[in-house]
């Protein structure tokens, strides 16, 4: 039975010694890379970001009113015709919509007519005013003549007034005639007014595109009744896009008019020459910035409305600036900018992995410029970051 008893008692020594020197074992540590902090010769530079806009945009509304009678009419891409749309792109002078014209072709016509009646009054009150001057002419010789014959009593006195009289009638008539022309030419001048007014009016049922442009947005269908100012589209005119943004007063040194600029353009990863066509006389109220305009040619039309566009200024002199590679970088937050970094810490013969918070510059390939947080010659882990924590055991392999 002792011997029973001392069996169990050496089993269970051998049992408690093996736990105690498992739990002195501890973790194993983390095979991790690391990679040593450089540095890098760089010129620093200013970023600023914006959106593309179009050269000129221009709301297009009818003038008059009346029903839509069509819209123009292109060839879609799967082959077939139809009516214009957004995105198409349309070339100057071309009729976008245009109303039903049968009452203002009426109305021309009405006015044509009132033109030609009219014309033909005055022809007539000419022809009027030729018949009274010829009488005048009559009345003023037979009026000479009985002054003479009169002055030598040779004439009587009722001879004498009838002359009178009839020379003062002829030219009361004349008078008259010159009167009447006077009014038939004024309303000459009314009713071509009118047929003015009309053929503008027909003019004005075809809604014409007065450049190139494309079209951003359309508001109306063939068999819309539409009122005089109603919307039809919005143009945009993008054979050259803006980019525009705000700089603090201290900026202003660097921009010139006509100044070139390199714009980066994220949408298409292509960096363009632009040119600064428009600086702020004065700072925004709000934001306090001076607000600067970038322009682009968009000959092959690649720039769309609305895409980010970055401006990158270079400063004068040349900095050496630690970096590291942007696969050691891990954000502190799912979308922030907060970003942080592994370093190797050794303590008692072992390595661990400390967690440091960095403020990082702009982006050189591959690497990244660390604006404060590291130093030249710090090792830092650049693999496995999703598997460490502050503090972690770690072991640097090749």
């Amino acid at each position: 039975m002792r011997v029973l008893v001392g069996f169990f008692s050496l089993a269970a020594m051998l049992i408690f010694t093996g736990c105690q020197k498992e739990e002195a074992a501890g973790p194993e540590p983390i095979p991790v890379k690391v990679e040593v902090v450089s540095t890098q010769e760089v010129r620093p530079a200013w970023r600023y970001s914006g959106e593309t806009r179009p050269d000129t945009e221009v709301q297009m509304a009818f003038k008059v009113p009346g029903y839509i009678a069509g819209l123009r009419r292109v060839k879609g891409a799967d082959g077939r015709v139809r009516d214009i749309q957004v995105g198409d792109e349309i070339p100057a002078g071309a009729v976008l919509a245009y109303l039903r014209r049968n009452d203002y072709q009426a109305s021309l016509n009405t006015a044509v007519g009132q033109e030609t009646q009219t014309v033909g009054l005055l022809q007539a009150s000419q022809a009027d005013l030729d018949r009274a001057k010829a009488d005048q002419k009559k009345a003023d010789q037979d009026f000479e003549r009985a002054q003479a014959l009169y002055g030598v009593k040779a004439m009587t006195r009722p001879d004498y007034d009838a002359a009178v009289a009839q020379h003062d009638a002829t030219t009361a008539n004349v008078q008259a005639a010159i009167r009447q022309i006077d009014a038939r030419q004024g309303q000459l001048h009314a009713a071509q007014w009118d047929v003015v007014s009309a053929k503008i009016n027909l003019g004005d049922t075809n809604l014409i595109a007065p450049m190139p442009c494309v079209i951003v947005e359309k508001d109306v269908e063939p068999g819309d009744l539409v009122a005089a100012g109603t919307r039809a589209f919005i143009l945009d005119d993008t054979r050259v896009v803006k980019v525009a943004f705000g700089v603090p007063d201290s900026m202003l040194s660097h921009f010139k008019m006509g100044l070139p600029v390199p714009v980066q353009i994220d949408g298409l990863g292509r960096t363009l020459m632009g040119q600064v066509t428009q600086i702020a006389p004065s700072a925004n109220s709000q934001s306090r910035v001076f607000n600067i305009e970038i322009s682009l040619p968009n000959g092959d039309r690649s720039l769309k409305v609305g895409m980010i566009a970055s401006v990158r200024i270079e400063q004068g002199n040349p900095q050496t600036v630690p970096v590291v590679p942007m696969n050691a970088l891990i954000t502190a937050e799912s979308g922030t900018n907060n970003y942080s970094v592994f370093t190797i810490q050794e303590r008692n013969g072992k390595q661990f992995a400390q967690l440091k918070s960095v403020r990082i510059g702009e982006a050189l390939g591959k690497s990244v410029v660390i604006n404060e947080g590291l130093l030249p010659g710090e090792r830092i882990v650049i693999n496995r970051t999703d598997q460490l924590a502050d503090g972690s055991l770690v072991r640097v392999i090749d």
